[in-house]
């Protein structure tokens, strides 16, 4: 890896001073942490560790606040207006999340027309805002080489502005064992899912599944306000299945989440929608095998050995478990120790070069 730290320095001095970068998280933490929130919180911190730039959390209320680069973390329509303003006298870059759809076709044919229709009434739809945002953006980080096909030509953008750049782990779960977990919980050979409650990763069924083959199981995560009856339904199952175990939430390095990633034999995540999620990460460093959505996404690296379920189908999902638990180390494949947030950290760094080399920005 270049020493990029080297050249940000050179660059901030001739400039008079480091980069300054103020980073924005898709949504407010208090109210909605998820997979992207700790993508935002992740490599904030390794950039810190890092050094070389200014980087700090944007202060809304801080009306004196100078910086040269905003760095947003996700592309939700809401942000259009602070992109519009922001891209006036700032460079801006945006860690996009576009989930695990695949190339655009007819439909993104459809959203153009409509798109035109409602510029005529002087209004913009919400693909009208996230095109204005991404062609306007400085320029886009994606996480998979599918991801930047996406956006490209979805919203019309240069390949030129988009960088793939994927997610990281901690160093630890590339060292880590089972003993924590097994001495305060008695349980191995169990299937692992890790996330929020919500339908959309489906966690319910999971449980149904489990219940149903008589397998141990454990559940890692925390509920959303947004889906209570969704987290009843859950806790109901849980509740009249011994073999089942919910943990409700832990910190994201805690050394029980990552001991529980060792511990488990099977790692299960049937999502209906997903960019590059953390959770399949962390368990591969581990050397836990790991089953996903059948969607895009699960075919992008280093995904390639997954085995893939239809989340809507119990029968498929059974089915997925059952071969790994028959042939482990079939579908075991470690994950490059590439993937971490430090390596995560410099190549944001390379972006933030390369935009303040372009003398052509304000």
């Amino acid at each position: 890896m270049p020493d990029i730290r080297g050249d940000l320095k050179k660059l901030g001095h001739d400039m008079g001073c480091k980069p300054r970068i103020r980073i924005l998280p898709e949504f407010p933490l208090p109210v909605v942490c998820g997979g992207l929130e700790l993508q935002c919180l992740k490599t904030f911190s390794a950039l810190q560790r890092k050094g070389g730039v200014n980087v700090q959390l944007l202060d809304y209320y801080n009306h004196d606040d100078e910086f040269d680069i905003l760095h947003i973390f996700g592309n939700p329509a809401g942000l259009y207006e602070i992109i519009f303003h922001a891209v006036k006298a700032k460079r801006v870059i945006v860690s996009a999340v576009c989930g695990a759809q695949g190339l655009p076709g007819f439909r993104m044919k459809i959203h153009r027309m409509l798109a035109k229709i409602a510029d005529i009434a002087h209004q913009r739809t919400d693909y009208a805002r996230l095109r204005f945002m991404f062609q306007a953006a400085t320029h886009v980080v994606c996480n998979t080489e599918l991801e930047k096909q996406f956006i490209a030509r979805t919203y019309e953008i240069p390949m030129s502005k988009l960088t793939v750049i994927p997610n990281g782990v901690e160093e630890g779960y590339f060292s880590a064992t089972p003993d924590r977990f097994v001495e305060k919980y008695g349980m191995t050979d169990f299937v692992l899912y890790t996330g929020n409650i919500i339908k959309r990763k489906n966690p319910l069924r999971l449980a149904k599944v489990l219940r149903k083959l008589g397998l141990k199981g454990v559940f890692i995560g925390k509920v959303f306000n947004t889906e209570l009856e969704y987290a009843a339904q859950f806790e109901e199952i849980i509740s009249c299945s011994p073999n089942l175990l919910w943990i409700r939430g832990l910190p994201h390095d805690a050394p029980l989440l990552i001991s529980a990633y060792a511990a488990a034999s099977v790692f299960c995540l049937p999502s209906s929608g997903e960019t590059q999620t953390l959770s399949a990460l962390e368990a591969m460093a581990t050397g836990t095998p790991i089953i996903l959505g059948d969607f895009p996404y699960a075919y992008q690296p280093p995904f390639e050995n997954a085995l893939r379920c239809n989340p809507d189908d119990e029968g498929s999902i059974e089915n997925c478990i059952k071969q790994i638990f028959e042939s482990p180390d079939k579908y075991r494949k470690y994950l490059p120790r590439t993937f971490t947030w430090e390596n995560v950290a410099a190549e944001i760094l390379n972006v933030y070069e390369t935009v303040m080399k372009n003398t052509d920005l304000p």
